[in-house]
């Protein structure tokens, strides 16, 4: 894809992006490599997933600890897996995973999910999924692979250990838009407010992928989002010579 693209004029360069000016005329992006200015900046910069923070965490990445189930699922077909979370990222993790693991154990600190209604009776109803109501995980248990976890009740206190092969961390993504705090507008989630058109707050900017507000992230919207904002500056440029 990057051959094709530079075979029509395109130049790829590897920095990292240190500060912009949005507002600039024409745009500037600071980076580890130099300056570089243009008149429109496409932002696809995505979105992480957010961490439990325990112990441990980083160290039992692909050694038990996950954060995505249609990625990983398979690695745990016949196990005993734990989803941390109450969302519909949660809720649709569990499912997908109670279709390959042996058993599906959902972790929320509260006492009824925050997912949408129409994960609620699926998820009752899966004969493989049990809910841990008002836990967190306190602990990665673990030798040279992820065992189990250990879970503090909110309201009681008490702690418990579950055995588990593996944990999908499923309590949301942050999305990385550091860079753009102050200049663009975001929404209550940190991501940059816009539309199909990928058009944002300022003209000529234009934000693709994870990083944008959007009720799918997936690859496919993210590539949709390429090509529509592509066509958006252009268009742009066009109208602002």
């Amino acid at each position: 894809m990057q051959k094709q693209a530079e075979r029509f004029g395109a130049r790829s360069e590897y920095a990292e992006v240190l500060r912009m000016d949005l507002t600039a005329v024409p745009k500037l992006v600071e980076t580890s490599e130099g300056i570089f200015r243009g008149k429109t900046v496409v932002l696809a910069t995505g979105a992480d997933p957010r961490t439990l923070g325990v112990a441990g965490e980083a160290e039992l990445l692909g050694r038990g600890v996950a954060y995505c189930a249609a990625c990983d699922g398979m690695f745990y077909k016949g196990k005993t897996v734990v989803v941390v979370g109450g969302g519909n990222s949660a809720a649709a993790d569990a499912l997908l995973l109670s279709r390959v693991a042996k058993k599906v154990i959902l972790v929320h600190r509260r006492d009824t999910l925050r997912a949408t209604k129409i994960y609620h009776e699926p998820l009752a109803q899966a004969e493989k999924v049990e809910f841990r109501w008002n836990s967190v995980v306190s602990a990665l248990l673990s030798g040279d692979r992820l065992t189990g976890v250990r879970l503090r009740d909110t309201v009681t206190g008490e702690e418990s250990v579950v055995d588990c092969d593996g944990v999908f961390v499923s309590v949301g993504r942050q999305p990385a838009t550091a860079l753009a705090v102050g200049q663009l507008e975001l929404d209550g989630g940190g991501y940059i407010v816009a539309g199909e058109t990928t058009e944002t707050s300022i003209p000529g900017v234009y934000a693709v992928g994870d990083v944008r507000t959007k009720p799918l992230r997936q690859v496919v919207t993210a590539v949709a989002d390429g090509a529509v904002a592509v066509h958006m500056a252009e268009k742009y440029i066009a109208e602002n010579r």
